[in-house]
């Protein structure tokens, strides 16, 4: 299997309490998701004087092991694990709000184990990712960053929201009693109206961001698709295992946008992973803070 650009996070730190067994994840997740709600809303009073309504979505769920092999293959467990990234658009399928995608995956033995992963972005054929290995009653986990990393670097379209499949393979004996791996996936979404502010992110004007001009340069976009003006603020842009760039964003009326100051591409060949970030340095209070920042995927070739 090859490896991909951005590896899982993992963690070997121990539990310090358990909760008590009347707990159970639904109430955990009834209890954070009514935390979550009384923090973002506040008071009716102060909601209703500040224009401002908010709903938060919470769930865990604990992913089952699937047992199958192909004819001739060895059979293994297979823990498909569904995941929505990004900020749905009206007319999608799902209710228009920011979605976020957190799969763990728990070694349970003494022992290290292996495992592998596929990602499903829709129809088409699945895309093999890598392998890891989990120590000793260790963790690691896949978040939508590195989800879609890993789908650009495959060539795959990712626009503001994208879902799909990662099936996350045990590669160690596949008999009921000997598996040791667990995994659960947090799903937490966000819809939030906020008015009469600016709303700033990178505009897809090519396919994958990657907008160049007749120097091979970078070229990005910043759109206010907001209700308020905004003053001039700064774009980051920054190459995996590269440098980063700062760009001046002109002030922008609502539904206005701008094209910012080229930026000069890593040299080498093959699939440049960057990052933008409107505002990057945190300057403007906007309607919706979480787009700020998409991941985009340029191929080079000599």
């Amino acid at each position: 299997m090859s490896y991909f650009t951005g590896a899982p996070r993992s963690s070997n730190r121990q539990a310090r309490f358990s909760l008590p067994t009347i707990f159970t994840s639904q109430t955990v997740a009834r209890f954070l998701t009514m935390s979550a709600l009384l923090l973002l809303i506040g008071s009716p009073a102060e909601a209703q004087r500040d224009g401002i309504g908010a709903g938060m979505g919470f769930d865990v769920e604990y992913i089952s092991p699937q047992r199958f092999r192909d004819p001739g293959s060895t059979t293994r467990a297979w823990f498909p694990a569904k995941y929505v990234c990004g900020e749905t658009q009206p007319g999608d399928r799902l209710v228009q709000g920011t979605y976020s995608t957190v799969i763990n995956v728990l070694n349970l033995s003494k022992f290290r184990v292996r495992i592998g992963w596929w990602f499903s972005a829709g129809p088409g054929v699945g895309i093999q990712g890598a392998q890891a290995v989990i120590e000793s009653h260790g963790s690691l986990y896949m978040d939508c960053p590195f989800i879609i990393r890993n789908l650009r670097a495959s060539g795959v379209e990712v626009g503001s929201f994208i879902e799909g499949f990662i099936a996350i393979e045990d590669l160690n004996d596949a008999r009921t009693d000997r598996t040791p791996t667990r995994v659960a996936a947090v799903y937490s979404s966000l819809h939030k109206q906020v008015h009469n502010l600016p709303d700033l992110l990178p505009r897809q004007t090519e396919r994958s961001y990657c907008q160049r001009d007749t120097e091979g340069r970078l070229i990005a976009t910043i759109r206010n698709q907001g209700e308020a003006n905004a003053p001039a603020s700064t774009t980051r842009i920054a190459f995996e295992g590269g440098a980063a760039f700062e760009r001046s964003t002109p002030p922008l009326a609502a539904g206005a946008e701008a094209g910012l100051e080229p930026v000069p591409l890593p040299r080498g060949e093959g699939t440049i992973i960057f990052t933008i970030t409107a505002d990057g340095m945190g300057a403007i209070r906007e309607m919706n803070e979480s787009n700020n920042t998409v991941i985009g995927t340029c191929l080079l070739l000599q």
